[in-house]
């Protein structure tokens, strides 16, 4: 992908430019962030939650090119289903969907969303666009709202980690995954207390091209979960006040010994 390029791009003009004194500072690289072709939310969702409140997904998209293109969105659900419809940008345009699912897919339910504009889907390299999404629920007339990735490279079949779990009378964890094979996916959620004692599994079977999520029944505070795919995923934690259904949203990081 152009990521790729530009990235080279970056670094490259960074050690010959900078002074002596910054090699010791480098930038670091999860502080860059690009336009792609290609753009992976992980969970997107329009659903009912506790005490009468909405789950409903916010997604903006925008062209920052000068010509127009088409972007190319699929729908990946719980059975592994893909539904596909197409977004197009004109130059310096921006799209803003209230109830992303439910405007462009009519569903009411939840999955993950790919979005692309490259070759993979006829178009080409330069189509490049910008995407934010957020998780958003509504409930006793207070609003509160979850950022949520945006990813370009898919996972693997590595081990990955979600830091930061607490289930309690208070709060409530999910566990989720996308498979990102076309072969079935089993992927081991361990959750681990803070000391790294092991609390309970939770087992994510998935379908070709799937998407899951479970819930953690298990009492943990200021834990963690490790993440162990069959074939390659991309995981995540998320956990949610009881009271308001605020929630954070942990991406699993990969770790690779």
């Amino acid at each position: 992908m152009k990521k790729f390029a530009t990235l080279m791009t970056v670094l490259l003009a960074a050690v010959v430019a900078t002074p002596a004194y910054s090699q010791d500072k480098p930038v670091p690289l999860g502080e860059l962030t690009f336009a792609s072709d290609s753009l992976t939310v992980p969970v997107m969702i329009n659903l009912p939650g506790l005490a009468g409140a909405t789950f409903a997904t916010y997604a903006a998209i925008m062209n920052p090119t000068s010509k127009s293109f088409p972007v190319q969105v699929t729908l990946f659900d719980a059975v592994g289903a893909k539904t596909q419809r197409s977004i197009t940008l004109a130059p310096g345009e921006l799209k803003q969907y209230t109830n992303f699912l439910d405007t462009v897919f009519g569903l009411a339910g939840a999955g993950t969303v790919r979005f692309q504009s490259g070759r993979e889907v006829g178009g080409s390299t330069d189509n490049l666009f910008i995407l934010s999404a957020e998780i958003y629920t509504t409930g006793s007339g207070v609003r509160y709202g979850t950022s949520l990735p945006t990813v370009e490279f898919p996972g693997t079949d590595s081990r990955s980690f979600s830091v930061g779990i607490t289930v309690d009378a208070n709060n409530r964890a999910n566990v989720g995954c996308f498979n990102e094979s076309t072969k079935a996916n089993t992927i081991l959620a361990t959750v681990f207390d803070g000391t790294g004692a092991q609390v309970t599994t939770v087992p994510i079977q998935l379908l070709p091209n799937a998407w899951g999520q479970r819930a953690v029944n298990a009492a943990v505070t200021g834990g963690y979960v490790r993440f162990d795919p069959s074939a390659p995923a991309s995981c995540y934690a998320v956990v949610a006040n009881n009271g308001t259904n605020d929630a954070r949203f942990i991406a699993a990081v990969e770790f690779t010994p």
